[in-house]
């Protein structure tokens, strides 16, 4: 565990909502169930930058199972939001998810694979308790740049312009250097 991996577990900590989503997502009982991308990634740079902390985007929960079926999302999201309503769920099993993008895609072997093809590096982390509660986190890029407010899309998807057209497409539609007008966005 790096000294920036203890910074990033210490804010996940220090943040009651995250934990409160961390207990229900294992609650759940998912194969390698974790809450992954912007609610993390958010709160690190809202916590850096002085900001309230504020889960304003989806709670994205993902998980790794062959043996259940994409329509098993839809009960879990359920579930979820019957025991806490007031957040926005979006549960993911990534079995089923390495071809959004683009049909080449090859087949996700883990969930900390799955998430290492998120499109950039800060948003490739996840994090989940174990049932000692305490918080794990997967970084599959490292956390160097979720902490230097730096943005650049994972190898993947700095392969050609195809790909890199994902990545300006998804900087163009979120705005995040509104918010963090510190944020480096670099395409490699």
């Amino acid at each position: 565990m790096t000294t920036e991996e203890e910074q990033i577990l210490a804010i996940i900590r220090a943040t009651p909502e995250l934990m409160t989503i961390l207990r229900l997502i294992r609650d759940c009982h998912l194969k390698q169930g974790a809450l992954a991308a912007g609610s993390i990634r958010n709160t690190v740079w809202q916590v850096l930058s002085g900001q309230p902390v504020a889960l304003a985007s989806d709670i994205d929960v993902v998980y790794f199972d062959h043996e259940r079926p994409a329509s098993d999302d839809l009960e879990i999201y359920a579930a979820l939001t019957e025991r806490a309503p007031q957040y926005q769920w979006q549960v993911k099993n990534e079995v089923y998810m390495a071809h959004y993008n683009f049909a080449d895609t090859p087949e996700f072997t883990s969930v900390a694979d799955a998430i290492g093809h998120f499109v950039e590096v800060p948003t490739c982390v996840g994090a989940y308790l174990d049932e000692d509660d305490a918080v794990n986190l997967i970084a599959p890029h490292g956390v160097t740049d979720l902490l230097n407010f730096q943005c650049r899309p994972v190898p993947f998807y700095q392969q050609d312009d195809r790909h890199l057209a994902i990545f300006r497409q998804r900087m163009a539609a979120k705005q995040w250097q509104k918010r963090w007008p510190g944020l480096v966005i670099t395409e490699s």
